[in-house]
């Protein structure tokens, strides 16, 4: 009968990235979200081991549909895509940057895998930009050393 079936959603997906990365050992359990912004949700995650690392959910799409046509140059001149495709394709994007940038000593969150729209990485102690009041010159970085 027509119209019958699946539909994978958001919520599906996450379960099956989740799924491998609980098979590979890399995570043990997720303790809660951490952070929601317009294209990924953030959780914190246990590793076996008892460290703690992040995982980052992207989830284009959900927000503002016209800005990731527009600024995402990998949908191009695609007239038909699938949220789920593009979110995928845009943290495989974001973990080889991450990678790129680890690599060449840049401070960034040390990157451990990646899976469909997910990406497992360190946590950094830090506070978020958001709560930041003030931020300090070059010149008073440069004298604090």
């Amino acid at each position: 009968h027509p119209g019958n079936g699946y539909k994978l959603t958001y919520l599906g997906y996450d379960y099956l990235a989740l799924h491998t990365f609980l098979k590979r050992g890399l995570i043990k359990e997720v303790l809660g979200k951490i952070g929601v912004g317009k294209e990924s949700d953030i959780y914190k995650c246990k590793t076996p081991e008892g460290d703690f690392v992040v995982l980052k959910l992207t989830r284009l799409g959900r927000n503002s549909f016209r800005s990731v046509k527009r600024n995402r140059d990998y949908i191009q001149h695609r007239t038909n895509y699938n949220w789920l495709y593009l979110s995928r394709l845009s943290s495989i994007r974001e973990f080889l940057f991450m990678q790129l940038l680890h690599k060449n000593g840049f401070p960034v969150p040390t990157p451990i895998d990646t899976n469909r729209h997910a990406i497992l990485m360190s946590l950094v102690d830090g506070d978020a930009l958001c709560h930041i009041q003030r931020i300090s010159t070059q010149r008073e970085i440069r004298s604090i050393f």
